[in-house]
């Protein structure tokens, strides 16, 4: 996925870093970074909402947004692969809904304990973690 660094820290950030798949009430939530051998590994994957291309699912000529944190979300590999072979199912609405109401939750858990921040990597290894996922 090509989109900026800052548009990726905030999809990671904001999704907790964790699966956004909701959908008729089963929820993932895995975690999508993890440490193997000592070193951050990311093992989700960045999905377009709208695709990139004609040939992507929920692909829509005209839309201006495409390569940016809004066009985003952050699944694991499984839901990925089931998002996008029933774009039926998961609509670009759908995608949107799942995307808000999971990233209203990680904001609402990090606020629980006001003494306690939530948990964050550093943008940088976070980073260099998802371009290694993407070779």
């Amino acid at each position: 996925m090509n989109i900026s660094d800052r548009d990726r820290v905030q999809l990671w950030s904001r999704a907790g870093s964790r699966c956004s798949y909701s959908y008729r009430g089963k929820k993932c939530n895995a975690k999508l970074l993890t440490y193997v051998d000592g070193r951050l590994t990311a093992t989700g994957d960045e999905c377009y909402i709208v695709g990139e291309t004609p040939n992507d699912p929920r692909y829509v000529d005209a839309f201006p947004k495409r390569i940016t944190y809004y066009n985003s979300i952050l699944l694991c590999k499984e839901h990925h692969r089931m998002v996008d072979s029933e774009p039926e199912v998961y609509t670009v609405k759908v995608l949107h809904e799942m995307k808000d109401e999971h990233e209203a939750a990680v904001e609402k858990e990090s606020r629980k304990d006001a003494h306690t921040p939530p948990a964050r990597t550093n943008d940088d290894e976070l980073l260099k973690a998802i371009r290694r996922a993407q070779k």
